[in-house]
């Protein structure tokens, strides 16, 4: 955008600082060019000639209507008077918006003509202008005032031929003024071109920063490619814009034509210097982008051990958990194993206890009806003595159970 600002500057003649009728005087821009002319002005008045001095014509200042137009009572009759050669920002332009330093131009020639004062006159080849305006040189105290002005860098000197009487002491005059930097040379003052210049140039001409993160280095490369882009521009623009004499802003036109060496190489020298700091930036950048590239890449390789660990961990857990489950079937199917086993051995021992008890049973009533068949049959046969074991014996006899058997007694 800057870049587009000071090409519409320069190849239009619309005065950077004057957007509205107000803009050339107001706010900081009023008092730092104030300040810088009232400066001037004590520098050029101290070096003015007060010797007396005769004059084609004279007169009585009535008003001042801008810069370079004076109204006067020229041999009794109210004349409007054009200063020859030196051409001022325009104030009172029907179609133009109020140029840079136009109403300080006009201030200053109000402090040099206030009226009642008395002025002379000089003339050149052509006396009127094709608005009926006289042209001549404007003498105050003995000094050229068309010069005076020039001087303090509040127009500059313009050449309509054939008259050119006053043009080579008004153009020294704008050397001495662009030498010191006054008026409409200085760049302290924003709507000059010097000031126009200075804003586009200066994050070129600074000192490079060093951006301490990708952000801010980002940034600072996307704000230096932009003046980069402006510097570019403006080495094209600057001193090419040569005004005829219809050109709206002459002064704009002649300061750039008069400075279009040095500010195109200041602009030369900044593009270097920004290219520079360009690289130094892009540089940095690079190595911040490494660097995020490389922790980013730890913090992966860290993150990803760490899932790894947490994995591992779930899976010895669930191992773990697995191997008590295993242990847990295992002790339940021991136990419940155990417990058949038991179950089946009591069953046995059951079953063989009852066996047994059946056998026993069984046993005891073969015996018993056996006993009984045998008693039967004993008691179907006839009783028989029993015979005598003991022959010869008579005594008392003892029978041993069941009576079928017996022996002496003792």
């Amino acid at each position: 955008m800057a870049g587009l600002a000071i090409g519409s500057l320069l190849l239009t003649g619309c005065s950077g600082g004057a957007g509205n009728s107000a803009s050339a005087t107001s706010t900081s821009g009023e008092s730092a060019s104030q300040a810088a002319i009232a400066a001037q002005q004590g520098q050029n008045e101290s070096a003015s000639n007060d010797g007396d001095q005769s004059y084609e014509d004279t007169g009585t200042v009535i008003r001042v209507i801008d810069g370079d137009t004076v109204d006067a009572t020229v041999n009794g009759a109210e004349t409007r008077i054009r200063l020859l050669n030196i051409d001022t920002p325009e104030t009172k332009h029907p179609n133009e918006p109020i140029q840079c330093l136009g109403p300080e131009a006009t201030e200053y020639l109000e402090s040099r003509l206030a009226p009642g004062d008395e002025i002379g006159l000089e003339y050149d080849v052509e006396r009127l202008d094709r608005y009926g305006r006289t042209l001549a040189g404007v003498y105050e105290s003995g000094t050229l005032v068309n010069a005076d002005i020039a001087a303090m860098g509040l127009g500059v000197a313009v050449l309509f031929e054939p008259n050119r009487r006053f043009y080579q002491e008004v153009l020294e005059a704008q050397k001495k003024a662009e030498d010191q930097g006054a008026g409409l040379f200085n760049p302290a003052i924003d709507c000059t071109l010097p000031g126009q210049l200075a804003g586009p140039l200066a994050p070129l001409e600074a000192a490079p920063v060093d951006p301490t993160s990708i952000a801010t280095a980002a940034a600072a490369l996307a704000s230096i490619d932009v003046s980069i882009k402006t510097a570019k521009s403006l080495i094209g623009l600057i001193g090419s814009a040569v005004p005829g004499p219809e050109a709206v802003n002459r002064p704009l036109y002649a300061v750039n034509k008069a400075l279009g060496t040095s500010n195109a190489g200041r602009a030369q020298k900044a593009l270097a210097s920004g290219q520079n700091s360009r690289a130094s930036i892009n540089a940095k950048l690079e190595k911040l982008q490494a660097a995020a590239q490389a922790k980013k890449e730890a913090a992966e390789r860290k993150a990803a051990a760490a899932a790894e660990a947490k994995r591992q961990a779930a899976a010895a857990a669930e191992a773990k958990r697995q191997a008590a489950i295993r242990a847990e079937a295992q002790r339940k199917a021991a136990v419940a194993a155990e417990a058949e086993r038991k179950a089946a051995a009591a069953a046995e021992a059951r079953r063989q206890a009852a066996a047994a008890e059946a056998a026993r049973q069984a046993a005891a009533a073969e015996a018993a009806r056996r006993a009984q068949q045998q008693q039967q049959q004993q008691q179907q046969q006839p009783r028989q003595q029993p015979s005598n074991p003991y022959p010869g014996y008579t005594g008392p006899r003892c029978y041993a159970p069941g009576g079928q058997s017996w022996k002496p007694c003792p």
